[in-house]
């Protein structure tokens, strides 16, 4: 199941990534990163929350490209087709769905 977490409550060292460009891997403007979509299972993102200005799409995810200068993301590959979002649809992350994976042990 998919949980939504808002790219409001995410940074990257001192870098926030809300708001950040996303461009597919052909260099076309996807629009502003909004959020993530994480696989509550597999405990890892499951797609980005891109808004393009008429609408919030869910850009599944692949390889990216980060550009701090340009504050820009790169999906350097195509995950697939990205499909009309709501956050009313997807229930947020909750503390337990970003703690597990922390103390998750492989063995």
């Amino acid at each position: 199941m998919g949980r939504y977490l808002p790219a409001s409550r995410v940074q990257a060292g001192s870098l926030r990534l809300s708001d950040m460009s996303v461009r597919a891997h052909d260099g076309r403007d996807l629009g502003k990163l909004v959020g993530f979509v994480v696989d509550s299972g597999a405990h890892r993102i499951r797609s980005l929350v891109v808004d393009s200005g008429s609408s919030q799409l869910e850009v599944p995810m692949g390889p990216i490209q980060l550009d701090p200068q340009g504050l820009s993301l790169k999906l350097v590959q195509n995950g697939g087709d990205a499909t009309t979002f709501s956050a009313a649809a997807c229930p947020p992350v909750e503390d337990a769905d970003l703690w597990v994976p922390v103390f998750h042990s492989a063995a």
